[in-house]
């Protein structure tokens, strides 16, 4: 018979390297499952964003957001009824999944040698630094999504939303009412182009 100190050992161990083995391929086993379609690299042509290596709490939030109809935008109906099948545990996984992946994995194709790149690019960091857009999506801390790297066709379709209304968050219709198209494109140009930045292929 087995002392009680042994017993104890024994459950302990089985339950955090239980919950650990679970931890960990759950929230990919949910990403190939119900995710990869619309946010792998079937999907780069797509107007839906890369979640490789964003903020964890990010994740879970937009994922409850979407369980609550707090998100109203072209993917609503779609992800509404994925995340109403998630459980506090899944989302929690998942976000912690996403968030220990490398978005370089994600095989974005970038014109750079394009007419007018680098003049965009160029206007598109200043507007970004004079309009502080880094304050909220360079440090996470309010929760706000990495758009460093994104999608440049998911991006004009997320700032025209916040811009007309469709999507809502503090500070965002304020602070684009003044963008010219102009703008919104040396932006998108700035944002989508600093993937060259990162060691992702042979342009950095």
């Amino acid at each position: 018979m087995r002392t009680l100190v042994e017993r104890l050992v024994l459950i302990l161990g089985f339950t955090v390297s239980g919950v650990a083995g679970a931890d960990g391929s759950r929230g990919a086993e949910l990403f190939e499952a119900q995710c990869i379609s619309c946010h792998g690299n079937a999907a780069v042509d797509l107007k839906t964003p890369v979640l490789h290596g964003q903020e964890p709490a990010y994740i879970a939030r937009s994922l409850e957001a979407f369980q609550l109809g707090g998100r109203i935008d072209q993917i609503m109906s779609s992800m509404n009824e994925i995340a109403s099948g998630l459980s506090n545990e899944d989302i929690s996984a998942l976000a912690e999944y996403l968030a220990s992946q490398d978005p370089c994995a994600i095989d974005l194709q970038i014109d750079y040698g394009r007419d007018g790149f680098q003049e965009e690019f160029a206007a598109g960091r200043e507007k970004y630094a004079q309009s502080n857009c880094g304050h909220c999506h360079d440090s996470f801390h309010h929760y706000a999504p990495r758009i460093v790297g994104q999608k440049a066709a998911y991006l004009e379709l997320a700032l025209s939303q916040f811009k007309s209304g469709v999507r809502l968050a503090p500070m965002m219709p304020q602070l684009l009412a003044s963008w010219t198209e102009q703008d919104f494109k040396n932006v998108v140009t700035y944002l989508s182009g600093m993937r060259l930045m990162r060691a992702c292929g042979d342009h950095y």
